[in-house]
């Protein structure tokens, strides 16, 4: 078969045997040479080593692992044991085969489903043996019959196979010493052998499996097909015994899962018509049994090269495989205990394949099962798979892997992902917002922090965006007054504006310019205290309105110098107006100012086309990390330039000539009124001087009295 006696390079044995009889020793072993099905690393064997010396008449024209090994290379078949090399060395044949281990040792852990397909499994073999290729296995017993990691059954003890021509009493006389005493019929004669023996071997496991596991009864006609072994196949009669493919009717193997179970193992001799009207159907057919059973026994099955790249089963068949059950009880059939258990260790295998269809539709569920998985698996059985789909050629493969690494980042971080020296390449430019959670909870729409520069009060509101909200008209409390910009620790004039209100009613006789200006102040303040009352704003926001309350309060000042009859006659609300009506004043004015540029513009004709600027610094979004040394000013703005203080001065004089700036002494003279109510500033014994001449100090009585001309 073109392997035999290659001896497997880096072959690694286990010291302990798994089984030991008259003809060999059983070990398990690994291939690094090799490549699993799933794809990667070696692949799982089982090594049986020959004894040298076996004694018998049987054996003298060849020993038994020699003839085992010939009949293995010869009759191959899905349910036989699967032959992989062989090789001697130190006088000892050695055989190298799929990973299994005997019977005897897993059938007290088999499930009543299990031990069906299992007897299933080799009546279908023992049918391939006998019917198709015209052999006899002269010991069928639980002693040849092997179990395979995946938990599917293989029928054995192919030393005891002969041709059906070979076949004679003396032969089965010379046998008759090492086959299983129960399954030696008494007439031992050639004719239904076999029968008899199948018969033996299912009353045994059945009888096993009962005592073992209580659920057997769940399986249907189990106790029908006992009945009809000892009554049927082994009929006195030899004439009268069945056939085994006769046996394979019966319906203890043709009962639903059953049949779904070997419909999918035999899914490459099947027509795309039955294919296509098996998987339309399949899930609804699962549903009716146990997610734990379909899972251990279907799992490899479902998740099969065949069944994956079927396109009725990729529409009806895989999204409820690959997907698991939701909270609120989704259409899949597995629940993640179920899938992390049975269905993820195949997908971590098939994750190592090469092939380009496989890894696609395990990339289309990938969020399905990396919530499953832990970091360990993630970093050591996904990352690596998934950072060599990035160099594929295939676009399609490559842009369904950026999408899935996507998705590991929030898991395990961007350095362990993309890897490589990384930096912050960008800042957070979000204003911090100093609002309490607990003042925030009612309020549903967002306020904007600042107002909107160079902007009228109808159009600010549209301008909203800080995360700042409203309050609630209807639920909103009674809120304080807010303290000044500065902190508010002057309490004291508050409690005194509260304490007592001021006189909006000036006199009709009052003609001085310090009546006019107190009744504006008290005016002010009461406004600005009514107008906090109502609702608050930002610090910026109140001293812009205060900037332009000054203009106003001083045109109305020379206003009210002119006409100071006509302002004491009207009413003082007429007189002192609000910060409100100040303020949209000066919009208003801003407004009519920006109409008449508008229209200026549309009458005039256009000069040149709007030109895109790629500038960055003409953005207001933008975010300045560092300020450049060679530079003087801020890169920020500057929130706080317009409250330092300003100085205007009135000036009557002509451009061209200099300004004078006379200083009244009297402010500056420190005036103190004694007992008899005479002034005594020109006394200098209080204080000190400065004589001009001697460019000295002098204190005391000796100090001179400065003459200031007025």
């Amino acid at each position: 078969m073109g392997n035999e006696g290659s001896k497997l390079k880096g072959l690694i044995i286990d010291k302990n045997a798994v089984e030991v009889n008259d003809f060999w020793a059983l070990y398990n072993a690994e291939s690094p040479t090799l490549c699993n099905e799933e794809g990667g690393g070696g692949q799982l064997l089982s090594i049986f080593k020959g004894e040298i010396l076996v004694k018998g008449q049987l054996w003298v024209a060849q020993g038994p692992m020699e003839r085992a090994i010939k009949n293995l290379m010869i009759y191959r078949h899905p349910y036989i044991l699967k032959y992989m090399s062989t090789w001697e060395q130190s006088g000892q044949k050695h055989l190298a085969t799929e990973r299994v281990r005997p019977l005897s040792d897993v059938l007290a852990q088999q499930s009543d489903i299990q031990v069906c397909l299992g007897l299933r499994t080799i009546l279908c073999s023992l049918i391939f043996l006998i019917e198709k290729a015209l052999a006899r296995h002269l010991n069928i017993c639980t002693q040849s019959i092997y179990v395979t990691d995946k938990g599917s059954w293989r029928l054995a003890g192919f030393e005891y196979v002969w041709k059906a021509k070979e076949l004679n009493k003396q032969l089965l006389e010379l046998a008759h010493s090492f086959r299983q005493p129960l399954a030696i019929d008494a007439a031992n004669i050639e004719h239904g052998l076999e029968q008899f023996a199948f018969a033996t071997l299912c009353e045994q496991i059945l009888a096993k499996s009962g005592d073992s596991n209580t659920s057997t009864a769940a399986t249907p006609h189990v106790q029908e097909f006992r009945d009809y072994c000892s009554i049927h196949l082994k009929h006195q009669s030899t004439e009268l015994r069945p056939k085994l493919s006769a046996v394979l009717l019966h319906p203890y193997f043709n009962h639903e899962f059953v049949i779904i179970h070997s419909f999918l193992f035999e899914l490459p001799l099947k027509s795309v018509q039955e294919r296509q009207q098996f998987f339309s159907t399949l899930i609804e057919r699962l549903r009716c049994f146990d997610e734990q059973v379909v899972a251990s026994q279907l799992a490899s099955d479902l998740l099969s090269r065949m069944v994956l790249l079927d396109p009725t089963a990729q529409h009806s068949v895989t999204p409820f495989v690959l997907r698991t059950k939701s909270e609120n009880g989704a259409a899949s059939l597995f629940s993640p205990q179920t899938y992390v258990e049975y269905l993820l260790p195949h997908v971590l295998k098939m994750f190592r394949l090469r092939d380009a269809q496989i890894r696609l539709i395990l990339l289309d569920y990938f969020m399905e099962y990396v919530r499953l998985l832990s970091d360990e698996q993630l970093l050591t059985e996904i990352l690596p798979h998934l950072q060599l789909g990035m160099n594929d050629t295939n676009d399609v493969l490559v842009a369904k892997t950026l999408r899935c690494l996507a998705d590991l980042v929030p898991i395990l971080g961007a350095a362990t992902v993309l890897g490589g020296d990384r930096r912050r390449c960008f800042s957070d430019g979000r204003p911090h917002a100093a609002v309490s959670s607990e003042s925030t909870a009612q309020w549903t729409e967002p306020r904007s922090i600042t107002p909107l520069m160079n902007g009228s009060a109808v159009d600010a509101v549209d301008y909203m965006v800080s995360g700042s909200p409203l309050p609630v008209e209807n639920n909103a409390a009674p809120m304080s007054l807010r303290l000044s910009p500065d902190g508010g620790e002057d309490d004291k004039s508050l409690a005194n504006l509260n304490e007592k209100p001021l006189e909006l009613g000036g006199s009709a006789d009052s003609n001085s310019d310090s009546a006019d200006s107190s009744t504006s102040s008290a005016a002010h303040e009461q406004t600005l205290v009514n107008d906090e009352e109502e609702a608050w704003s930002d610090w910026e926001h109140t001293d812009e309105l205060q900037r332009l309350h000054v203009k106003q309060q001083e045109a109305l000042d020379e206003l009210n110098l002119s006409n100071v009859e006509t302002q004491s006659s009207t009413s003082t609300q007429a007189t002192q107006p609000s910060i409100a009506d100040s303020f949209r004043t000066a919009c208003s004015s801003v407004s009519t100012a920006t109409t008449t540029a508008k229209a200026t513009a549309v009458n005039s004709p256009p000069q040149s086309q709007h030109k895109f600027i790629d500038d960055l610094s003409a953005l207001d979004i933008q975010v300045q990390l560092t300020t450049p040394s060679n530079t003087t000013e801020s890169a920020e703005f500057d929130f706080f330039k317009d409250m330092e203080p300003v100085i205007e001065t009135k000036s009557t004089l002509p451009a061209n000539d200099s300004e004078v700036v006379q200083i009244d002494a009297s402010r500056f003279a420190a005036s103190a009124s004694g007992a008899t109510g005479h002034d005594i500033d020109g006394e200098a014994d209080l204080g000190w001087g400065h004589d001009d001449d001697e460019d000295d100090v002098v204190w005391g009585n000796d100090a001179e009295p400065a003459n200031v001309s007025s």
